[in-house]
């Protein structure tokens, strides 16, 4: 007769069905199958927003198809500025390929993250100089998502009427932007209330662990001095690069959805810009947590019904979605596999002994 297991190894047995790959693949189906077989054909007609798409122009899928191109590429200036010294080829390359990685895998932002680490580190750059770059480019990141819906809040105030949800949300954005941005500023301008915030983190954090089982974190004092100490001169000179090049990243994104709702058209089509750019910030913020790879039905939902609530058909709303994911989601695939397959081959990596080789 078998002895029962321990409570512990039914814990972790537990834990590894509910948090592994098959578990977490489960869920994307489940999402995407609820998304685009169940919940949105209630919504807009697959038919019609597909008449929609087929109308586009030569000239409107020559200017869809140049405003995706610009937006394919458009990240790899933040990394540039991020880490001194990347060139935009191997930035692109390693864009690329982090992207369709985040895209079809399940968790794949981790596993996006861990392929740009790995394309950094042949390149020649060291742990330290990566772990900045992949902090920095997140938290830049973070902040323009939540100031976003400030600006369009903004904006749409002086076309019109402002939505109490749009005006709760954008209060609610600019208050978390507000204490990130104070916290960032205080980690990296004083180190004793950096080492303050770190313990204070690290003892949240324990108590989680413990909870639920976890090995308790570790080392977070030591880690954020190091951080503030090598990003506290690179961002005293390269702070205005860093925000020039996520501003301009998130406006590619934006004028690609906007574009292909021009293109598209349909009754409603024509809402302003503005009004379009609060729907933009709110569906990002949404997505924040990744809970299908690219955010797969979840971004398609919330655009579709972002864009509905402010007057566009569903089905020119359905349309324009599905194009724009198409060219923001989709696109990125094949590129990437293709940049991958070039680092593989050795492109951009470094052969040589010297770190110099890196800066050529």
């Amino acid at each position: 007769m078998n002895a029962a297991a321990p409570p512990d190894d039914r814990w972790r047995s537990c834990r590894r069905a509910l948090t592994g790959p098959a578990a977490r693949t489960t869920v994307t189906v489940a999402v995407v199958a609820a998304v685009f077989a169940g919940v949105l054909p209630r919504i807009a007609d697959y038919s019609a927003a597909w008449d929609l798409v087929r109308g586009l122009t030569a000239l409107e899928v020559t200017g869809v198809a140049a405003i995706a191109l610009v937006n394919l590429f458009s990240y790899a200036p933040l990394w540039m500025a991020a880490m001194p010294g990347l060139t935009l080829g191997r930035a692109v390359l390693s864009d690329q390929a982090s992207t369709a990685v985040s895209n079809t895998v399940p968790a794949g932002f981790a596993f996006g993250v861990g392929t740009n680490v790995a394309m950094y580190h042949s390149f020649g750059f060291s742990a330290a100089e990566i772990t900045r770059a992949v902090a920095l480019t997140g938290v830049w990141n973070t902040l323009v998502k939540l100031a976003t819906p400030a600006v369009a809040l903004a904006g749409v105030a002086l076309v019109g009427d402002v939505d109490p949800w749009l005006g709760t949300a954008a209060l609610v954005g600019s208050g978390v932007l507000l204490l990130g941005v104070g916290t960032l500023l205080t980690v990296v301008t004083h180190g004793r209330a950096a080492a303050v915030l770190a313990a204070a983190a690290e003892q949240a954090a324990d108590r989680v662990a413990r909870v639920a089982r976890r090995r308790p974190p570790s080392g977070w004092g030591a880690r954020t001095d190091r951080f503030r100490t090598d990003s506290l001169d690179l961002l005293r000179h390269r702070w205005g690069h860093l925000t020039a090049a996520v501003v301009g990243s998130h406006a590619a994104l934006f004028l690609v959805l906007l574009t292909c709702l021009r293109a598209v058209g349909g009754q409603g089509a024509d809402v302003p810009w503005v009004v379009v750019l609060a729907v933009f910030p709110l569906t990002r913020l949404v997505i924040l947590v990744p809970i299908t790879p690219g955010a797969l039905g979840v971004a398609e939902l919330s655009y579709v019904a972002g864009l509905t609530a402010v007057g566009v058909d569903p089905s020119a709303a359905a349309g324009t979605v599905l194009l724009f994911r198409f060219l923001t989601w989709f696109l990125p695939i094949p590129t990437g596999v293709v940049t991958w397959l070039l680092w593989r081959s050795g492109v951009g990596q470094v052969r040589s002994a010297d770190p110099a080789a890196v800066r050529s």
